[in-house]
């Protein structure tokens, strides 16, 4: 055959024809240059030289993809045991005709292969022993008093993904078998013999188990035979025991001091709008101090945060009398006392007063410049006084923030706002710096 059909014959026949020796010549050394490594070519000239093929990294199996996938397959499988057996659990839930006996819910019944309980239900073997019954039913009903489920279940889901981890699997025994001495102890509490409560143990002793559920199958017997006649523990345990609970404390109030002096504690403002109701204030051009006040308190208020919080003394148009305003003020727990005022005067400026006669008088005096710095007017200043509303012990401010003669920046929306946001940082800086 020839032609278009030589390309399909056998590569066997090929070698058989009977064809005139062809010879190829190969640079080993290029042939590897080219392809990077992946081909490494015999030294040799004919075609009858062995190749021979190298995978590359990119064609080698990744062991960390392996891994993964194996870790993937045995998690899932753990997941799907888990949800099996809850299912198993709510299908017998729902499916049982419960006694209820408190807030338990018992089934006794010689369906049940085993006595276990899942939270506050209850299913216990058909005993007719009425004694053996009783220790029973006690015994479980001491493992859902103590939410022994919760435990096994968050065990559980963690073995869904850490079963490669064995000190996960010991954490397991022994919180199951801490169930169980923890159940005995119930148990004994409730005036049985320890001496029949052992027999009864030994005798029901079973390998059998419900998983997720507290049951009253007795793994390790002897350790519980054994701490039922436990009156007292060691002296040594006694003291080991208090010495870590002493570490667990100081390590607690350390690290809660700690946390007191990194937070600082809320700075809170009561604030007096001052006037209202049937007590207008100043009044000029047709404008009432007291609603200005009011207006400007609760653009404060509005400014709140976690540092700083604004209460309001009132907040809508009312008449509180001063003494009234100054008992309210003594009763809160307010860290500062500040009332909102306007001056009726031309070109007065912002004029803050404190009482010379408070015991606080330093730190409000102190404040009332922090506060009038604030706004950078020259005229400001801070005046001395004796309003009933600064009579108080806590320190105590009253700030005339403007006059009604500038009425164009206190009446509008913008302006109040900025007074506002002015105050509100001179407050932020007074809170950080006490």
């Amino acid at each position: 055959m020839g032609g278009l059909s030589a390309p399909l014959l056998p590569i066997s026949n090929l070698f058989e024809s009977n064809l005139p020796p062809i010879n190829f010549d190969f640079n080993a050394e290029e042939i590897f240059s080219e392809h990077s490594g992946e081909w490494k070519s015999a030294a040799s000239n004919d075609l009858g030289s062995e190749k021979t093929l190298i995978p590359s990294e990119e064609n080698k199996p990744n062991s960390l993809n392996i891994l993964s996938i194996i870790f993937g397959l045995i998690t899932t499988i753990f997941i799907l045991r888990f949800t099996w057996n809850l299912s198993l659990i709510y299908r017998k839930v729902k499916v049982s005709d419960f006694e209820k006996q408190g807030k338990y819910s018992v089934l006794i019944s010689r369906v049940n292969d085993e006595s276990f309980s899942f939270f506050n239900y209850i299913f216990i073997e058909d005993e007719k022993n009425e004694i053996t019954l009783e220790y029973i039913l006690t015994h479980e009903k001491a493992h859902a008093d103590q939410l022994h489920s919760v435990d096994l279940i968050i065990v559980k889901i963690l073995l869904c993904f850490f079963w490669f981890n064995p000190a996960l699997w010991f954490l397991k025994k022994e919180i199951i078998q801490n169930h169980e001495f923890l159940a005995d102890k119930a148990v004994l509490k409730q005036g049985f013999e320890r001496s029949d409560y052992a027999s009864t143990i030994f005798n029901f002793c079973r390998s059998k188990r419900t998983s997720l559920a507290s049951s009253f199958s007795f793994i390790n017997t002897k350790k519980r035979i054994t701490m039922i006649y436990k009156h007292h523990p060691s002296k040594t345990k006694l003291l080991l025991n208090l010495f870590s609970a002493l570490i667990l404390f100081a390590a607690v109030l350390v690290f809660s001091s700690f946390a007191a002096e990194k937070s600082n504690p809320k700075f809170v403002v009561l604030l007096d709008a001052g006037h209202g109701g049937i007590d207008p204030g100043n009044l000029r051009h047709g404008i009432l101090e007291k609603d200005i006040n009011l207006k400007l308190a609760l653009a404060l208020e509005k400014l709140s945060d976690r540092k700083v919080e604004i209460r309001l003394l009132r907040d809508k148009d009312e008449f509180i009398d001063l003494n009234q305003r100054l008992e309210i003020a003594k009763t809160s727990d307010a860290d500062l006392l500040l009332s909102l005022h306007l001056s009726a005067g031309d070109k007065h400026g912002v004029q803050g007063f404190y009482n010379p006669e408070s015991s606080s008088a330093a730190e409000s005096k102190e404040i009332a410049a922090d506060l009038v710095a604030i706004f950078q007017n020259k005229a400001s200043k801070i005046n001395e006084a004796k309003f009933i509303i600064l009579q108080g012990t806590k320190p105590s401010v009253l700030l005339e923030v403007g006059d009604l003669a500038n009425n164009e920046n206190l009446n509008s929306k913008v302006g109040q706002e900025e007074i506002a946001r002015n105050l509100f940082k001179s407050l932020k800086t007074i809170a950080e710096n006490r």
